[in-house]
């Protein structure tokens, strides 16, 4: 008599070959694999030194062409397209080819479908209380938040969008939030959809350059100095193919063709340097708080962002009576918000703050808030402090 039934037997043979077929796609070459090193080999590379780099690498070869590790992603993407079915990766696919980021729940803010009060009521009041803070010293504070590609590229959105269809969003909560607090503000989502498409990157999570210029003279406007708007045509180059998108880097899907208007400023401004007012700095290397002088005189711009805005709206103060203009990140870590350091913004004595956090970042998290701003609620308990 077995110790197994006839139905277990056969289960487990079932289990055994399917770990078996798992341990022998190990060494079968993907037929969609490139067959390349990720990184290229250097041809000045001697034949020890390539051996060495092989030796070294096989584990990331063997990732990447074997195992069906390219094969599997594609046919599950397949799977869901004919299905009908909103993926699950980190991104997804619009009717015309459009990238969307779909984590940070990107998809449901742009729909109004998530409306985090408290944290958008948290920013306003941030907001305003900077403003009664910096206001004796003449101090402007400008708001323009970098929409979501989903809140700007709607004829590109997916068809189960259709059916997201909520009467206010974190962006409208704003607004009306800001403007009761008597802050300037601009709604950019209403700028980018007045112009042409594309607005965004096809394959990125970001806007274009003609966007982002457009959104510059957008806040020019609303600070006050439509004189120191710039043409776009001043500043961009003629179109070129695009580099792959950060939503396509990290993927095994083909480069979708597209083309980019490149940054060509003629820089009035000095190269970016240090202040040794600004001295804490995002947690990025690349999200260092810089400066860039202009002139001897004229007004001392600071603007609060992210990467929709470092290193091109402060050079494109070309047409402005500024002296310097300089750019921090507006949180500490790059997907936090509201922690910068307000002492900074004060060492800095700008004239002008333009604060512009993407959306999917500018409600306030959790205990998050400026080091050195006053909080207006004296008796609030800090987050994880018992009472």
């Amino acid at each position: 008599m077995t110790l197994l039934s006839r139905s277990r037997r056969h289960v487990g043979m079932l289990v055994a070959g399917l770990f078996g077929f798992l341990l022998v796609s190990n060494l079968i070459p993907d037929p969609l694999a490139s067959g390349q090193w990720r990184v290229p080999i250097p041809e000045s590379f001697t034949c020890s030194q390539t051996l060495n780099y092989k030796f070294r690498n096989i584990g990331i070869y063997l990732q990447d062409n074997f195992g069906f590790r390219a094969t599997l992603p594609i046919l599950r993407r397949d799977l869901r397209e004919v299905l009908g079915s909103p993926d699950s990766r980190p991104f997804y696919t619009g009717r015309d080819g459009q990238l969307f980021w779909g984590r940070e729940q990107t998809p449901a803010q742009s729909a109004g479908a998530l409306v985090r009060t408290a944290n958008v009521e948290r920013f306003v009041t941030m907001v305003g209380e900077m403003q009664r803070v910096l206001a004796p010293r003449g101090t402007r504070v400008v708001v323009a938040i970098p929409p979501n590609a989903q809140s700007v590229e709607v004829e590109a959105l997916p068809n189960w969008y259709d059916a997201l269809n909520y009467p206010t969003t974190e962006y409208d909560l704003a607004l009306a939030g800001l403007k009761a607090e008597g802050v300037t503000t601009v709604d950019l989502r209403a700028v980018l959809k007045a112009s042409a498409r594309p607005r965004y990157l096809m394959t990125d999570t970001h806007w274009n350059s003609r966007s982002s210029v457009l959104s510059f003279n957008a806040v020019m406007v609303a600070a006050g100095h439509p004189d120191w708007q710039v043409d776009p045509a001043a500043v961009l180059g003629p179109p070129i193919p695009a580099a792959r998108g950060d939503l396509l880097r990290t993927t095994r899907l083909p480069s979708k063709p597209e083309s980019e208007e490149p940054f060509a400023i003629k820089d009035r401004a000095a190269p970016a340097r240090f202040d040794p007012a600004l001295v804490h700095h995002n947690e990025h290397a690349a999200f260092k708080s810089l400066a860039y002088d202009y002139a001897p005189t004229g007004q001392r711009v600071l603007i609060l962002g992210d990467s929709f805005t470092g290193g091109s709206w402060p050079r494109l103060f070309l047409n402005a009576d500024v002296s310097v203009v300089a750019w921090i990140h507006e949180s500490r870590r790059v997907t936090g918000s509201c922690d910068f350091n307000f002492d900074d913004v004060k060492a800095f004595a700008p004239d002008l703050i333009i604060m512009a956090r993407t959306e999917r970042f500018f409600p306030c998290y959790g205990d998050d808030w400026p080091v050195g701003l006053p909080r207006p609620w004296f008796h609030a308990v800090p987050k994880n402090v018992a009472p």
